[in-house]
């Protein structure tokens, strides 16, 4: 009796007790929480059946549940999908913000996926979370085989005498944190010698030098900075894995919009000269409206850039707090060399996008661009409440008509105002937009000091914040009719 318990119990623990599609799971408010306990190692997928970027996502996200099946055998790592607006419970116990979010699950504790939204680089990140943080090769056989895998990731392969040696404990600690490339290790002197390697660490690669050897001292500050500066083409086609390099792994960058004009070979070309002396310090990264990727206009409407008028550069710096600079000369090395060294100088005025000042502003909710925002929100004696929104997001839509609502009954006070800006659209240097919709409050008297809006998202949550922060008296709304 106790062992057919004990089998009920695994076949519980199983995957095959989920439901599944095209090999991922699919979690709903019911089996959740047993998935993530039945696995030691689960990505799961938060998304929205209308999302743009869920749909693409699709496709590899399915690819990569079926490598992971064929490398793991019984002891796969699956991967696992919530429904997150029909399963709002569980997007809310995670702080789901945006769409796809996935979070990885290790002995039931949650991490944020930070890879990037291919098959390979599914596989890659979650076979380095799940694995051993470096591959251990025992023969120059062994390292020639792992070599082959070098088209679809850098390898970066350390050449020792020993594992006990201190600078492979390093590069083990380098390996546990890092999912840039693929690690590997090797204690053996035929390997040694007939790779030529002077040093320790070498990283192999596709693409550039092919190869590049660590000189100097091995420490994690110095192992770090050799794989940023060597583990990624110098010259990057903006795709989804830029994205990650980018966005994901917080990086600044220089961005060429080109296309394959004559102008637009040539200023790839002033690119590629300028590129190697800054390749340490900064991404360089190009988009074609014809490479295949469909970014073109998204990257061009995010920072700002012209689809019109190419080719034109911009610097997107995001360890500045998205700061965008715009590149106003003709494209020479020159000009582009000056550019990019006053911008490590601190010497470049920012760019802000934003919309013309709209020709009326007479509706119950107030349109707020960059150029107005000042005269707006800030030099005035009025709270103000601002919604920054994204014309594509479904939070914002929903949120629409209880702000409208909200802003009609406060019409009866003239000391509130409330209004809304199109943040993919415009912006306001020191406003950080991470999320859509994103609410915040400006104070009369205290406009240094903004307020983020944490509260419920419906008229009695607005009302109730506002009556607690607002500078001046109250307007009771119940005794005033509807306008």
């Amino acid at each position: 009796m106790k062992a057919l318990i004990f089998i009920s119990l695994l076949l519980a623990t199983s995957s095959g007790a989920f439901q599944e599609e095209e090999n991922v799971l699919v979690l709903t408010t019911d089996t959740f929480q047993e998935a993530i306990d039945a696995f030691k190692f689960i990505l799961v997928e938060f998304y929205a059946p209308w999302c743009g970027h869920c749909k693409k996502l699709a496709p590899e996200y399915s690819a990569a549940a079926a490598e992971l099946k064929k490398q793991g055998g019984d002891n796969y790592v699956p991967l696992a999908k919530v429904d997150a607006t029909a399963e709002s419970s569980i997007a809310e116990k995670f702080s789901i913000q945006g769409y796809p979010t996935l979070k990885f699950f290790i002995n039931g504790q949650a991490i944020d996926y930070e890879g990037g939204r291919t098959q390979t680089d599914i596989v890659a990140w979650i076979n380095k979370k799940s694995g051993p943080p470096s591959n251990e090769l025992n023969s120059v056989q062994d390292l020639e085989k792992f070599l082959e895998r070098v088209s679809s990731s850098p390898i970066i392969v350390f050449f020792g005498n020993s594992e006990d040696d201190n600078d492979f404990q390093t590069f083990k600690a380098v390996a546990q944190s890092n999912d840039k490339v693929t690690f590997a290790h090797i204690v053996n002197a035929e390997a040694t010698e007939k790779y030529n390697v002077q040093g320790k660490i070498v990283l192999f690669k596709s693409f550039d030098e092919k190869r590049n050897d660590l000189d100097g001292a091995i420490t994690n500050e110095t192992l770090e900075q050799f794989i940023n500066a060597h583990g990624n083409p110098v010259l990057l086609p903006f795709n989804d894995k830029a994205i990650n390099i980018i966005f994901q792994q917080r990086n600044n960058a220089v961005l060429l919009f080109t296309d394959d004009s004559d102008a637009g070979a040539a200023a790839y070309d002033v690119f590629a000269q300028v590129a190697g002396a800054f390749k340490d310090r900064i991404k360089f990264s190009f988009s074609k409206p014809n490479d295949g990727s469909g970014l073109f206009h998204r990257l061009a409407e995010y920072v700002g850039a012209s689809t019109v008028n190419v080719p034109n550069i911009m610097i997107f710096d995001q360890l500045g707090g998205n700061a965008k600079y715009r590149f106003e000369e003709s494209i020479t090395v020159d000009t582009l060399r000056t550019f990019l060294t006053n911008f490590f100088d601190g010497n470049l005025g920012r760019y802000m996008k934003s919309e013309e000042i709209p020709s009326s502003n007479d509706e119950p909710v107030k349109i707020v661009v960059g150029k107005n925002f000042k005269d707006l929100v800030i030099n005035n004696d009025k709270d103000v409440l601002v919604e920054f929104y994204a014309p594509w997001c479904g939070h914002c839509k929903q949120l629409a008509p209880i702000y409208e609502t909200l802003a009609k009954k406060l019409q009866v006070n003239p000391n509130i105002i409330i209004a809304k800006c199109d943040a993919t659209a415009n912006e306001v240097e020191g406003v950080s937009i991470e999320s859509f919709p994103t609410l915040k409050f400006w104070k009369n008297g205290q406009k240094d000091q903004v307020i983020s809006y944490s509260g419920g998202r419906d008229e009695a949550g607005f009302i109730s914040f506002l009556k607690e922060n607002t500078s001046h008296p109250w307007v009771d709304l119940d005794r005033v009719e509807e306008l």
